[in-house]
Formats: C-alpha cells, structure tokens, sequence
C-alpha cells in the first residue's frame, strides 16, 4: 500500500496516527497528488495540532483558506489551532459564528461540547444544555446520548441519567451494554424492581454458551445477585415486603419464589463462569468466589 492510499485509508476510518501522519504526509505532497492534495493537509494540520507542532499547522491551514476562503470546514481547523494555543473563548466564538450560519454543524456542536467539559470556567451543566442541543438535532448518535447518561450520573441525576439510557437503547438496541448500564443506574437510584427488569434482559442478549463470544463475562450476573438480594431482603426500603415507588408495574414485578430461584441462578452461573475462567491458574480465586457467594461447590 502507498502513502497516499495509506493516508486516505486513516482518513476513512478515523483512525489519527498523528507521527505517521506528519512523515507521511509532508513527503507525498512534494509531489503532484491531484485533488487529494486538500484532504491531506487537513488531516496533516490535525495530526500537527495533536503534536503540538502549530507552526506546521498553521502553514496548513493558511493553504487551505487561499482555496477554500469561506469553507465552514476550514473555519473548524481555526477554532482547533486557536484551541491548541490555548484561547479557548476565541475558539468559542469561532464555533459559535459557525452555528449561528449553520445550526446543523455536527464538527462545530462537538468543540461546542469538548469545550464545555474542558474548559475550567464552564460547569457540567453547561456541557449538558450543549449535548440536549445537539442532540435535538443529531438523535441518532450513540456517543451523545451515552456522553450525556454519563454527566447525569456525576451530577447525582439518575432519574434523567435513565431517560437519557432510554434513548440510547432506542438508537443502540443491540448492545446488551447499554441495557445493563441502565440496570446499573436503576440500581443506584434504588428502583431494583426496574433494575432486575434490564439485567435480566442484558443477560438474555449476552445469550449462552453457543452464542456468547464470551461465556465467562460474570458482571451482569452480579449485578443481578446484588439486585435480587436487595429486593429479597425485608429491611430494603424497595424490597417486595414493602409497598414503595418503582416504574415497574405490579402485575411486572417479580415475586418473592421468583427472585428466590434467579438468586440460585445467578449463584450457578457466577460459579460455572468463574470456575471455566480460572482453570487452576489463580490459587483461591474460586474459594473466593465461593465465599462471596455463600457457596460450597462448583456448579457445572
């Protein structure tokens, strides 16, 4: 493969490589590389930013804007260049001017976003009003939707944390990941009842020993123990013993003979995932495990 095929295969799946970059790409363009020439020194004044080599950048960049005076595209390299020296209300204002032309910007947004989150003067919340308008915009990106369940949860507002999960399994509802994060949150908030609901559906997608690429994955299992003794313990405010709060309706909640078996079932399939895992290789781990679980024997 070639330098110039080379860096056209970095640019198509996002992968930065940003030294290579900067040796590949100076050495092609001393030759004729047609119309590809612009796509390199973009990415060429991106991987220099990364490396903190802003005069090559800035080299770059003023090339580009004598081709492309009023491209929006070219005005984001602006905004990372004045990034990298580290005026950021400059390279706000830059992102701004940008959105305020064009609100449907999806590079202006995400430095919109980046800068909230890095900037000493912003709060979270002002990261969060910026991700809620974008995403108004862009619905269907993962990476937001799982960015924003992510502030919530620092801001201690797992209420909206799950409604942000919500939406992230509506846009992802492949990955059992998700579902078992939502089940974690539901945990922490104290709504077990709902958190039992999406464990169990995270460990229904990881599926079995035919189709699970990684049979010895224990952690949505735990959860669901960890769960299932909250809700069968009689001093847990949200256990089924007590008449409290929870999304789930009472026809859906899981009863007492029906949480006491998934206890066991998830004790056997700790105990089978762990024990396969092991192999004799770390002395104890399973004893440990055992213990934990108040178990004396492996369950195959």
């Amino acid at each position: 493969m070639g330098d110039i095929e080379q860096l056209a295969r970095w640019r198509t799946i996002g992968a930065r490589h940003s030294e290579e970059v900067v040796e590949l790409a100076q050495r092609v363009l001393k030759s004729h590389v047609g119309e590809q020439e612009w796509a390199i020194r973009e990415q060429l004044a991106i991987a220099a930013l990364d490396l903190g080599q802003n005069r090559l950048a800035t080299d770059q960049i003023n090339i580009l804007h004598r081709k492309f005076p009023a491209s929006p595209r070219v005005k984001i390299l602006d905004g990372l260049l004045l990034e990298a020296k580290g005026d950021l209300i400059a390279a706000q204002k830059v992102y701004e001017a940008l959105l305020l032309v064009d609100e449907t910007n999806v590079s202006a947004h995400q430095r919109m976003i980046a800068l909230s989150l890095s900037s000493p003067t912003t709060t979270t919340s002002v990261a969060i009003t910026n991700l809620l308008t974008y995403l108004d915009i862009f619905y269907s990106d993962p990476a937001g939707w799982s960015l924003l369940a992510e502030l919530y949860c620092e801001q201690g507002m797992y209420p909206q944390a799950l409604g942000a999960l919500g939406h992230l399994m509506s846009v992802q509802s492949w990955d059992e990941g998700v579902v078992r994060r939502a089940g974690e949150v539901a945990y922490t908030l104290g709504d077990y009842q709902l958190a039992l609901k999406h464990l169990l559906r995270a460990a229904e997608m990881e599926g079995g020993k035919a189709t699970n690429p990684n049979p010895t994955r224990t952690r949505t299992w735990w959860s669901i123990k960890l769960t299932v003794g909250r809700l069968l313990d009689p001093n847990t405010p949200s256990s089924t013993h007590a008449n409290v709060e929870t999304s789930v309706p009472e026809e859906m909640r899981s009863t007492t003979r029906q949480l006491q078996a998934l206890d066991q079932l998830a004790t056997e399939r700790i105990l089978a995932a762990e024990s396969t895992k092991g192999s004799g290789k770390v002395t104890g781990h399973l004893e440990v495990v055992r213990g934990v679980l108040g178990e004396g024997k492996v369950v195959r």
